[in-house]
């Protein structure tokens, strides 16, 4: 009973994603304005409650865990406790805007445990239910923001209507402040309306477009495992999901879109094809890419300084804000290259390493003067991993989704030999892994559930074909529902 209660609460959760912007309880932090929050937390713990009683029991919970998951959640526990054990003197004794370095390594390091946590949870959820799970709440969560989308695109032109004003209040009850908390001024950025761009039900335009360039997927996925009437409103659905991605200028959005549709590509005619046949050119054509994007890497280095001035005589105090604090984190990691500075410290250095043009953004200065003022951050999260967990952060992150990918990849390809095409929900995972290695270019939080979502899914699917490649599996022709293929049968 507590498992099925879990699991509807878990679907719950996975539909208020978006809603990152509500009047939460400051004690959670960072947690405290995402609604998912609160319906995870739950479920978690009923989850664990009933998990406990396994365990006394004598009863093994198969479906907590596994291999790939716990090797995973390991290292990114070691990691951050070696880097903040290595800098333990200087964490002690690290003090900016009223708060003390021990307590934000504990909080951030508590929001990468509850990260692990969602994916556990997701792995034990997911597994056989795909579709009533995860996907169809994915596809609730992106149909709410159409319609909201909708109504803040009326209002944009003039045709505000009454709901939109209400529900608009409650959903950023969090975040619209018309007056500024740490200077008293006018927000003149939410009085004036300076940014033109939809958010829909989100804190801001990135967010929404964090959400729905991991969401999308999903989405897509839905298409080739429903029928009838409920195919073609998840094809309108993907249609207006992708309008409302690309008119709401999210640029975030717009990437990951693009990552998408590529990666989609790549793996249905090159790397992953639904009967598992991989051409020969695979391993070439992945060489070349892999050289694209280290070309590309290398071109945008050696111009870096060009974009720096460009930066600086430029109109945008956002862009340059955001180079300022990567700047900031690449001067943090020349001097601490291999464990970083440690998990959260990054604003007590700020402004030590900031160079002197960064002081020219008014965002930067109130956010290292002012108590209350948006906390320091720097806006990439491979900027920060860098800066405060250093090259084994770094490279450990990004072996994370590399290894999950692979693994995926894998198991769907060991799917197909077993006589059965690749199921569905392979691509999404990998997709969505493709997509938190992109979006890390432009945003450095952990606490996206998205994120965490996608390791569970990874690790639920990887887990279950190594167990049907285990015991003997007889070709079927009819597909299974949590198990939908691309095509109907091998071609």
């Amino acid at each position: 009973m507590r498992v099925k209660l879990a699991d509807s609460i878990f679907a719950l959760a996975v539909i208020a994603i978006p809603f990152d912007a509500i009047a939460g309880f400051k004690s959670f932090g960072e947690l405290g304005n995402e609604s998912s929050f609160y319906f995870f937390a739950l479920a978690m713990g009923l989850y664990g409650i009933n998990a406990a009683g396994a365990s006394v029991a004598g009863e093994l919970v198969e479906r907590l865990g596994g291999p790939l998951f716990w090797r995973t959640g390991a290292a990114i526990v070691i990691v951050i406790a070696i880097s903040a054990l290595w800098n333990a003197t200087e964490i002690s004794a690290a003090r900016f805007h009223g708060r003390d370095g021990l307590a934000k390594l504990v909080t951030s390091a508590t929001v990468v445990i509850y990260g692990l946590a969602l994916a556990l949870l997701t792995r034990a959820v997911v597994l056989g239910r795909w579709y009533v799970r995860l996907i169809l709440p994915i596809c609730i969560s992106a149909a709410l923001c159409v319609g909201f989308g909708l109504l803040e695109a009326l209002d944009r032109v003039g045709m505000s209507l009454p709901l939109y004003q209400t529900v608009n209040s409650l959903l950023h009850a969090g975040s619209d402040h018309t007056v500024q908390s740490w200077d008293g001024t006018l927000n003149l950025r939410l009085i004036e309306g300076w940014d033109k761009r939809l958010r829909t039900v989100s804190f801001e335009p990135p967010s929404f477009g964090n959400f729905s360039g991991l969401a999308w997927p999903w989405l897509f996925a839905a298409i080739f495992i429903t029928r009838g009437i409920r195919k073609a409103l998840h094809i309108f659905l993907l249609l207006a999901f992708t309008a409302l991605i690309v008119g709401s200028q999210a640029r975030t959005g717009w990437l990951l879109l693009a990552t998408n549709v590529v990666a989609f590509g790549l793996l249905k005619f090159l790397f992953l094809p639904p009967d598992g046949r991989v051409p020969k050119s695979a391993t070439f054509i992945g060489a070349l890419l892999l050289f694209a994007v280290v070309a590309v890497i290398i071109f945008y280095a050696a111009s870096f300084d060009e974009v720096i001035r460009e930066a600086v005589v430029g109109t945008s105090v956002s862009d340059l804000s955001r180079l300022a604090y990567q700047v900031t984190s690449i001067r943090m990691f020349s001097e601490y290259p291999i464990l970083g500075v440690g998990l959260g410290q990054f604003a007590f250095k700020a402004s030590s390493y900031m160079p002197d043009w960064g002081f020219l953004s008014s965002e930067v200065k109130a956010s290292l003067r002012f108590t209350d003022a948006p906390w320091p951050n720097t806006y990439s999260l491979y900027a920060r991993l860098a800066a405060e967990l250093g090259l084994i952060g770094l490279f450990g992150w990004i072996s994370i989704w590399i290894a999950l990918i692979v693994s995926v990849r894998g198991a769907g390809l060991i799917y197909a030999n077993l006589g059965r095409n690749v199921p569905v929900v392979a691509y999404p995972i990998i997709m969505s892994c493709a997509d938190v290695i992109v979006t890390g270019l432009t945003t450095d939080t952990f606490r996206t559930p998205m994120i965490w979502i996608t390791l569970g899914a990874g690790a639920a699917f990887s887990a279950r074909v190594g167990q049907l490649a285990g015991a003997p599996l007889r070709p079927s022709t009819r597909p299974i529902p949590s198990q939908t293929y691309l095509t109907s049968s091998r071609s």
